[in-house]
């Protein structure tokens, strides 16, 4: 078995003869022309004749339809057999003839003695990729949140793990877009979180060489650029998993910019160094993108948001929540929208109306600011939540608010993913799923229950997921 680290979050694997590609974004920018890779992909165009592709979950930055188009249309797809999905769907509009939808936990052999594992994770739709070949075990995590079920899972049947890769560092807008009327409402989540968290999956798995990765990207927008002092680098990672080492000592750290590469004959390959201070990368890259990122201003500079699009996308949502409505009683969010003259966009989800005005409402939960293009891209394409991992907005939330907020994001995430819907949440492939997953779903009802009574430090564990198993 041989790796090589290909991008960001592109992994691309051989052994017996075989290669499997994992999560393929190769072009950029994505999210509205605010992640760009940090450094480039580095692969030779034979990858897009791999023998398999899998993709981990939907966002952008691992199911890129670009990329996936110049794969070879008789390559094997795989993707997770979510309890509900439309990537399948989504594969088959690419040209895609081979799509494999793999159920939570089943491992399927991809040539004798070369195997794969996909376990879905999370109600916000992830997955974990296990490859087994020659001996080697690898864990792909990705950005995925195991819960302790899943690590005792992993534990019991994976006693010795080779490679874990995961991501380190923030890929949301929380906390630094965001202010706060009353700052004892924030939750205490920063780019320490995030590193703490790697360590302690390092805890879970216990693995040979723990690899940072899924995280390779930096801000180029204007809008956006000032982001790129809250990333973590490779680096930074390093140092502080060194710093913990007790936590993890049968773990070594390995940093693999892309080009880098792993065999069992020849062991690490490291191609060039890690980038360090990813604000002066940022800013250099910048400089050479100028002419790509001033064509974005124009473009977008000269889109407008229609209200009919505002107002059909979130009637569309507050028809999918009605039963929910006593959760979301006093959320009301105002969007200021910038046209010939400053116009206030209101939903209150509590009384499901949805209003426009010239004057700032007095009474509101949330602030929501978002270019007009980049909001009606995302309510055009049913992706609104997406904007969070773009960074492209700024919410300012009002005393008291913050729990309801990011209850209402969430509900966001769960209908834009159809699972407000009754006939999907009724279907035999919905209760499968989760009776696969049933475990998980108790810890998932465990942390509800810890939120609702402890408050935002579960809420902490519940976003981050650093508890143990």
């Amino acid at each position: 078995m041989e790796f090589n680290i290909v991008s960001h979050a592109c992994l691309d694997i051989r052994a017996r003869g075989k290669r499997l590609v994992i999560d393929p974004w190769l072009n950029e920018p994505t999210y509205w022309s605010s992640w760009w890779h940090a450094p480039p992909p580095v692969f030779e165009p034979d990858i897009f004749g791999a023998d398999y592709v899998y993709i981990t979950h939907w966002h952008f930055d691992h199911f890129d339809p670009r990329t996936l188009k110049k794969f070879a249309k008789t390559t094997t797809v795989m993707v997770p057999r979510f309890p509900v999905s439309g990537l399948g769907d989504q594969l088959r509009d690419i040209g895609f003839e081979r799509i494999i939808e793999l159920p939570h936990g089943k491992t399927i052999a991809l040539a004798d003695g070369f195997s794969f594992t996909s376990y879905q994770i999370s109600f916000q739709d992830d997955s974990v990729a296990v490859v087994e070949a020659d001996g080697t075990v690898l864990f792909d995590l990705n950005d995925s949140k195991p819960l302790p079920s899943s690590w005792r899972t992993f534990r019991a049947k994976y006693p010795k793990v080779d490679f874990m890769l995961r991501s380190h560092s923030p890929a949301w807008s929380y906390p630094t877009r965001y202010t706060f009327e009353d700052p004892a409402d924030r939750l205490p989540v920063d780019s320490r979180t995030y590193m703490d968290a790697f360590v302690a999956a390092a805890q879970q798995l216990r693995p040979r060489y723990a690899i940072p990765f899924a995280s390779g990207i930096c801000h180029l927008h204007r809008e956006v650029r000032d982001e790129n002092r809250y990333l973590v680098s490779g680096p930074e990672m390093k140092e502080y998993f060194e710093a913990n080492a007790s936590r993890a000592p049968e773990t070594a750290l390995v940093l693999l910019p892309p080009g880098s590469h792993w065999s069992a004959a020849s062991g690490f390959t490291v191609a060039g160094d890690s980038i360090v201070d990813i604000v002066s990368y940022a800013e250099q890259r910048a400089a050479q993108e100028n002419e790509r990122l001033e064509k974005v201003y124009r473009l977008e500079g000269e889109k407008q948001i229609a209200f009919e699009d505002f107002s059909k996308y979130f009637t569309g949502f507050l028809k999918a929540t009605w039963l929910l409505r006593p959760f979301m009683r006093k959320a009301r969010w105002v969007f200021p929208i910038e046209t010939q003259q400053m116009e206030y966009w209101c939903v209150n989800f509590g009384d499901s109306t949805i209003t426009r005005s010239g004057q700032m409402p007095a009474a509101y939960d949330s602030a929501v600011s978002v270019s007009p293009a980049v909001l009606s891209a995302s309510l055009r394409n049913t992706v609104f939540t997406n904007v969070d991992i773009s960074k492209r907005w700024r919410v300012h939330i009002k005393r008291g608010s913050a729990m309801r907020h990011f209850i209402v994001t969430n509900l966001l995430l769960l209908y834009e993913a159809e699972y407000l819907s009754p006939k999907r949440l009724l279907s035999w492939r919905f209760l499968t799923g989760y009776l696969r997953r049933l475990p998980e779903v108790l810890d998932y009802f465990q942390m509800a229950f810890q939120t609702a009574t402890k408050g935002k430090e579960s809420l902490v564990k519940a976003v981050t997921s650093i508890a143990e198993g």
